[in-house]
């Protein structure tokens, strides 16, 4: 259940018109109040509020029509450089890019002010009647001022956001800061760890022979996967379960996403099934909540396309090495993720299958080392960030992952780059790598 209000949280924060329409809610209800409480209170009457007061309804409605004509224009224009930024963003920087300026808040904040003001206008200047007298209404159409204002406010306000938004140096700091927390979640550090769960080669594993398949009944990317539900699923019905898909995969409407090893007995087919994929949500897309995959395919978008002839702006390339290093250092300095979890008996229940470090990184640089190969400026960078990454680099896999990597760095090198400089440069890097390796 935490889970399923963590992945609801995540997809209304990504929605576009959830911010726009509780404000507008608000408003509505604001200005239903505020025409009571005028009915009720006589504000115009206290010392120093006098200046307030209108001299009929018809300038009160006046004043309202006048808000709600312009706020309902301006949020037009609000709306129409939104999408002139997000054609730029997808462009530029991929429209994967999309969903980071859609889950905004500063933006929905402005589109919903703007929207929220026309609605309060529109709903008080239908509760001002001609049969009013002057000091009913002073209440309302002064808080409609103030919320014009604050229109005035927001409107600088979205126009500088949207400038600061489009700068690929905001870009990747956000994008970096979503990968980080993902990471904080998914890699705890070792105090943090469950002591019952445990790390084992898989391919050694015996589970046993009398197993189920449980297979998808529709297409869709692995999002969350409700790993407690499954333990206390096979736990109660004693037997054990081993996940073959994990967050962020596509899975067919045909794959087999999992095994239940000595299914109960007194349970159709059908209804385990049900059970365990009730425990996985598919959508239409991938999401960053398990996922630290689709952070990383982000940063990698943006510096595949900054290194495309079109554009040719190695810097941006630049800040996204630096970015996926340095969370491919959080990655080593954590323990590794267990793929063996137990039940307070001790019994194993759930068997998955993680992604590892060699993973991690073929994700966030294969896609670079492809298209950058031919630039000795950046695959400098590149090397020159993953020397530092081998100084802290202690497990053995993990340094056979990087040696793998530092020998297809030197085939690039060999046959893509001309300028001596640069071949004699990243040879000496490449030197120092492997010493660090060894």
């Amino acid at each position: 259940m935490k889970h399923q209000l963590l992945h609801l949280s995540e997809r209304l924060r990504a929605s576009f018109w959830v911010v726009p329409a509780l404000m507008m809610i608000v408003a509505l209800l604001l200005a239903q109040g505020l025409l009571a409480a005028d009915r009720i209170w006589e504000i115009d009457h206290l010392p120093g509020f006098g200046w307030l007061r209108l001299r009929d309804p018809d300038s009160a409605r006046a004043l309202l029509g006048a808000i709600a004509s312009s706020t309902i224009t301006v949020a037009g224009t609000v709306f129409s450089i939104t999408t002139v930024a997000l054609t730029l963003a997808s462009n530029q920087f991929g429209p994967r890019l999309v969903r980071n300026f859609i889950r905004d808040r500063g933006t929905q904040a402005s589109l919903g002010i703007f929207l929220s003001t026309f609605v309060y206008a529109l709903m008080s200047m239908r509760g001002i009647g001609s049969d009013t007298t002057e000091h009913r209404h002073t209440l309302t159409v002064t808080v409609a001022l103030l919320l014009a204002l604050g229109c005035i406010a927001f409107l600088i306000y979205f126009i500088h956001n949207v400038a600061q938004s489009i700068q690929v140096d905001n870009i990747t700091y956000h994008i970096n800061r979503e990968f980080r927390s993902a990471l904080e979640s998914i890699y705890p550090r070792e105090e943090a760890r469950n002591r019952r769960n445990s790390r084992c080669d898989l391919r050694t594993l015996q589970l046993g022979d009398d197993s189920l398949s449980v297979r998808t009944q529709k297409e869709g990317y692995v999002q969350i996967i409700d790993r407690q539900a499954l333990i206390d699923w096979a736990t109660k019905h004693e037997c054990r379960i081993q996940l073959l898909c994990h967050p962020g995969i596509f899975a067919f409407h045909w794959s087999i996403v999992a095994r239940v090893y000595d299914p109960p007995r007194n349970l159709d087919s059908q209804d385990i099934a049900r059970a365990i994929l009730s425990t996985i949500t598919l959508g239409p897309q991938a999401t960053a909540e398990q996922d630290i995959i689709f952070s990383v395919r982000q940063l990698a978008q943006i510096a595949v396309r900054a290194l495309s002839p079109g554009i040719n702006d190695p810097f941006t390339a630049y800040a996204c090495i630096d970015r996926l290093v340095d969370g491919m250092g959080v990655v080593l300095q954590r323990p590794q993720l267990p793929n063996c979890f137990h039940d307070d008996q001790e019994q194993l229940r759930l068997v998955v299958n993680e992604l590892d470090f060699t993973d991690v990184l073929a994700a966030a640089l294969d896609e670079i080392r492809e298209y950058g190969r031919s630039s000795g400026v950046v695959m400098r960078h590149l090397i020159g960030a993953l020397i530092e990454l081998a100084e802290i680099c202690s497990r053995r896999e993990d340094c056979r992952a990087l040696s793998a990597l530092v020998k297809r760095l030197a085939e690039d090198c060999e046959n893509c780059i001309d300028d001596r400089f640069d071949i004699a440069t990243i040879q000496k890097q490449l030197s120092v790598m492997r010493r660090a390796l060894e």
